[in-house]
């Protein structure tokens, strides 16, 4: 009965007849950070002008004043997570979750003259029921697990977390640097990088947008045209040794539409990896990404399937390649009303063995799993994806998102619906629907619990409410 609501809702939410209703404008997209991308190696998210500040005269006076801007994400979700009556064997046995957080990202930016500039992050997280085991998987933007949560009690956990703190400065206005803990994103998958060989942290399916946690690290950037730009990072997180600096360098060209890069990750002890990148236009106004990283073995350890030895891949080629297509539709008479994007993702470090089907009777070598080995999204070998996005959904102020993810290498995978509506500006009110779809014991349809060990989700629900400031 649950299966049949559920997929009835479904069915009404993509039959309605008012999908391509025309009224008003497109609601203004939510900040996004500061960090997150190459284009904007010195921007910011959005802070919102006080009253009479943007009728200056002299835009060269105002861009070298000084000046401090706070600005920020305040969300509140919650989530419902329904398991499928087979539990282990158990018949009948039920473990249903329900979760709820309150999540803060407090951005301030102050900017001196000639670009000089500081920037910070700051994430507060609030759990109510504890702290549980995140999957990333399954659930809404959730606390980062490596933080300890500075107030804990029977009923409720507070987390903070410094996401980003860095300052940039500059020589003579010809290379630029980037001092602290930052986020940086070299590829061009939209939601796979295997040419990423810096983040710690990946983006989760389910809230694409979020903030990510940054790397503590020396960045620069030298841009010697407009054909040709380099960058260089050094990694200094968690450092005891000068053996432990990592050294990661990336260059790009432009070639008429035809934009390209090689990266490169060196570290002393370790495998070195080796990355090239391109983004291309293509015929039918398709937009082709792609990029793969290359190394002799895997830095990576696995764990065995007992649960307790590891190993790692030595002495043979270990690809990792993420391919991508997008293009952008017409729909009565709007423009780029509809948004389509594919992907698909072969991970040649996976694993080649069910993992959680293989340790769903022990419990002790599944928490080590997940706890230290598992990855989402990068522990099989091979995924696909797609994103489907529909502006003005009913009314203008509405967005439908339609996404999918699958584990080809064990048939399991994720479908999920989502609506998006913003009454006012920067307030968003959004819910996801989505199903784990596969065989019992995979990744996408297995969790851990604190009852029986490992659930076998079916259904997830997620409520949330954004201010944007």
């Amino acid at each position: 009965m649950l299966k049949r609501c559920a997929l009835g809702l479904l069915a009404a939410l993509l039959l309605s007849p008012g999908l391509f209703a025309q009224t008003g404008t497109a609601a203004p997209a939510a900040p996004t950070g500061s960090g997150n991308g190459e284009d904007e190696f010195f921007g910011s998210a959005p802070v919102e002008a006080t009253q009479g500040t943007a009728e200056k005269k002299n835009s060269a006076e105002d861009i070298e004043k000084e000046r401090v801007g706070l600005s920020g994400i305040l969300q509140g979700t919650g989530s419902y997570i329904m398991t499928r009556d087979f539990v282990q064997g158990i018949s009948g046995a039920s473990d249903n979750t329900l979760s709820n957080v309150m999540m803060g990202d407090f951005l301030v930016d102050a900017r001196l003259q000639k670009s000089f500039r500081a920037f910070v992050d700051l994430n507060v997280s609030y759990l109510t029921g504890g702290a549980p085991l995140v999957h990333d998987f399954m659930t809404v933007p959730m606390p980062p697990a490596k933080p300890t949560p500075f107030l804990l009690s029977e009923n409720q956990t507070t987390f903070l977390d410094v996401k980003e703190f860095f300052v940039d400065f500059n020589a003579a206005n010809t290379v630029y640097f980037r001092a602290g803990k930052q986020v940086l994103q070299w590829g061009t998958g939209y939601f796979w990088n295997p040419t990423d060989l810096i983040n710690i942290e990946h983006k989760s399916f389910t809230n694409l947008t979020a903030l990510l946690d940054g790397v503590f690290g020396l960045r620069s950037d030298v841009v010697f045209a407009r054909e040709f730009h380099l960058y260089t990072f050094l990694n200094l997180n968690a450092i005891q040794d000068i053996t432990d600096v990592a050294f990661a360098a990336r260059s790009e060209f432009l070639v008429g539409t035809f934009e390209f890069g090689f990266s490169g990750w060196f570290k002393s002890g370790k495998i070195p990896v080796f990355g090239v990148d391109l983004t291309s236009p293509l015929f039918w106004s398709l937009n082709l990404t792609g990029e793969a990283s290359f190394s002799w073995g895997d830095n990576q350890k696995m764990l065995d399937a007992d649960g307790v030895t590891t190993s790692t891949i030595r002495g043979q080629l270990v690809p990792k390649v993420d391919v991508g297509l997008s293009r952008s539709f017409d729909a009565f008479d709007v423009q780029d009303r509809i948004m389509v994007e594919v992907e698909f993702f072969y991970n040649g470090a996976g694993y080649d063995v069910n993992m959680f089907q293989k340790l769903s009777l022990n419990p002790t070598g599944l928490a080590t799993f997940l706890g230290s080995y598992y990855q989402p999204g990068y522990y099989g070998k091979y995924y696909a994806a797609f994103f489907i996005t529909v502006s003005k959904f009913i009314v203008s102020n509405m967005t439908l998102t339609l996404n999918g993810l699958t584990n080809l290498s064990d048939s399991s995978g994720i479908g999920l619906i989502g609506l998006a509506y913003d009454p006012v500006n920067n307030f968003e009110l959004s819910l996801q629907l989505g199903s784990y779809l596969g065989p019992n014991n995979s990744e996408y349809t297995s969790s851990p619990t604190s009852t029986y060990g490992l659930s076998n989700n079916m259904f997830f629900v997620i409520l949330g409410a954004k201010v944007s400031f």
